[in-house]
């Protein structure tokens, strides 16, 4: 079994990196096992924004929620279970800007087949979303859709 820092490191690692972090300039700043929590911090572009004042698009908020919800589950589950998205609730509280934004995840209930996990996303220490998810936990050994 693998430390936090172990599981840390690898989380950052190109091995365990998925593509999308690259798109949506996301890496993971902190992971704890007891009691489950992971933060991710992520860099919102210009290019994210659907109006001239500048607002991230629903869409890469949802992203970044979704992401600490995922690579929490991934870390804790030992890198064993792909955590796959069966739904997601988002709340969104404030509007987010170009800058950094962090999204604090937690898990509420892990059964054997069946996640449960929420998120938070905060830009200059402002709540501006929340989330909650419920996942299918699948074994890494297995294509995700079969």
């Amino acid at each position: 079994m693998k430390t936090d820092e172990e599981k840390l490191n690898l989380l950052r690692s190109n091995i365990a990196r998925p593509p999308c972090l690259d798109s949506l300039r996301g890496e993971v700043i902190f992971y704890q096992s007891e009691p489950p929590k992971l933060r991710m911090e992520f860099e919102a572009i210009p290019e994210f924004c659907h109006s001239p004042n500048h607002i991230v698009q629903g869409g890469f908020v949802t992203g970044m929620l979704d992401s600490a919800m995922a690579h929490l589950v991934i870390a804790y589950l030992d890198f064993e279970f792909n955590p796959i998205s069966l739904d997601i609730n988002v709340s969104f509280l404030a509007s987010s800007h170009p800058g950094v934004l962090i999204a604090e995840s937690k898990v509420k209930k892990l059964g054997k087949s069946i996640g449960y996990l929420s998120s938070e996303l905060f830009q200059n220490d402002k709540l501006v979303a929340t989330s909650s998810s419920t996942v299918k936990l699948v074994s890494m050994s297995r294509k995700p859709l079969l």
